[in-house]
């Protein structure tokens, strides 16, 4: 897991870009089908794998319908089956193993800051902040506060997570705060669960709890806003950043689609056709003008000669669901709204109950509902979604007993776990020897069933 997340920043060309991790993928996935194919066919990757068919149906249909260029088309194509090979083959290779998991995401964190450092991309020297140290730097402070907040060690773990978000603001990258504060808020030791023998919080599972989650989330949300608008009026983030975020936080949409016209361009196309899309690398320079018009309403600074230039006339999307429904069709905004679903249930069944490692989990579960809405689809992204899909898979596999899970930290680290079982839950039995810093690996008994 070391080597795949690893290589996942790295680009090798196979008749076209693929990430190094991918490439590995095809060489082991064969081998790895023989021994272990029946976890690739869990009923909730079924769907994902009806909803991934439909998709490239659209996307086949779309092209013929415009006539897209074949290498284009290929291109296009590629993209969805390279996803859902990532899919079956992490489905196959880690579900249910936590400690994989983290190892993966570690060491993608560790290579990309490493990366960046030493062997920077033309996107990595234009902000090596937002377009490259943050992704790492990010995650392994998110990783490491969870660590140390489940072993109670509160101060040190929320200093790093401090940390990460005092860089984030001095370099005026607004994202990463806003789904920090948020998974601080949802999964984070802001509210204790009980003090002494009286709860504080809701107990695990009631509505209760549901409108109070809701209530934080939202108030997290409002105050990431506010600290960056704040600090920019005091010109503690740079002029830049102060004229910035001071104009956007006025536009329609405010800071968070204020800055990306691309969502508002991409509806629009939608909009003209939402049943087959434009096709594989669509291009229309009338959406590029829009585009233009809108970051000139903006109050940016282009020169729009260049800008059409770069863009090569494509349809500006910046998102995963948007850019899949533009290009395919409707089918793939229907593929990525499920995604987009499933994500939003994990973030809530691990808030409500607080598993081992759950800040974590929900950092992850945001950044992907995060990606799908504003983010674009590239070779990397692939991979890195695909281990978050599973992610949340096993988390919602568990369903409303997944905290059971009360951990019981000891001094010298986690070394037992206690379980607390809600009333008819079934006993999570260990398995694979020793449970280490994360939650371990855990059999689930073959009768297991939701029992209201």
């Amino acid at each position: 897991m070391l080597v795949l997340g690893g290589s996942c920043s790295f680009i090798v060309r196979i008749v076209g870009d693929l990430p190094l991790s991918e490439a590995i993928i095809l060489v082991l996935i064969v081998p790895l089908a023989v021994i272990y194919w029946h976890r690739a066919f869990r009923p909730d990757i079924k769907v994902l794998y009806i909803l991934m068919g439909l998709w490239l149906l659209n996307q086949i249909v779309t092209d013929i319908y415009r006539r897209t260029q074949w290498y284009a088309w290929m291109r296009g194509d590629a993209g969805i089956i390279f996803f859902a090979i990532d899919l079956a083959f992490l489905s196959m290779l880690v579900g249910n193993n936590d400690r994989r998991k983290v190892y993966f995401f570690v060491a993608w964190a560790i290579v990309t800051i490493l990366q960046v450092r030493f062997r920077p991309t033309e996107t990595n020297l234009l902000s090596p902040w937002k377009f490259g140290y943050s992704w790492g730097v990010n995650l392994f402070s998110v990783s490491l506060c969870s660590y140390l907040c489940d072993r109670r060690r509160y101060l040190i773990g929320l200093t790093v997570l401090a940390l990460s978000i005092a860089m984030n603001l001095i370099n005026d990258y607004r994202s990463p705060i806003l789904v920090i504060f948020m998974a601080l808020a949802l999964a984070g030791p802001v509210i204790p669960e009980q003090i002494g023998p009286w709860r504080v919080l809701p107990p695990p599972g009631s509505k209760r709890r549901l409108a109070l989650l809701v209530i934080m989330a939202i108030i997290a949300s409002v105050g990431s806003q506010a600290l960056v608008l704040a600090l920019s009026k005091r010109g503690v983030l740079g002029e830049e950043a102060q004229q910035k975020n001071d104009f956007q936080s006025h536009v329609k949409g405010g800071l968070i689609i204020g800055g990306r016209p691309e969502i508002l361009v991409s509806s629009r196309a939608v909009l003209d056709s939402p049943i087959l899309g434009h096709g594989s690398w669509a291009q229309d320079n009338k959406y590029v003008d829009m585009l233009l018009d809108a970051m000139i309403e903006n109050g940016e600074e282009l020169d729009p000669d260049v800008i059409e230039e770069s863009s090569n006339g494509y349809i500006p999307a910046h998102s995963y669901l948007m850019g899949a429904w533009v290009w395919a069709g409707i089918f793939g905004g229907i593929f990525w709204m499920y995604v987009l679903w499933l994500a939003v249930k994990a973030i809530v069944l691990c808030a409500m109950r607080r598993p081992p490692y759950a800040l974590f989990y929900v950092y992850m579960f945001g950044g992907t509902v995060w990606a799908i809405l504003f983010s674009p689809f590239g070779v990397t992204a692939r991979i890195i979604t695909a281990m978050a899909i599973i992610m949340f898979l096993d988390v919602l596999q568990l369903g409303p007993n997944y905290k059971s899970a009360t951990v019981i930290a000891q001094p010298r680290g986690w070394r037992r776990f206690a379980y607390q079982q809600d009333a008819g839950a079934p006993r999570l039995r260990p398995i694979g020897g020793r449970i280490g810093s994360v939650r371990g690996d855990y059999e689930i008994p073959n009768d297991f069933q939701r029992r209201d």
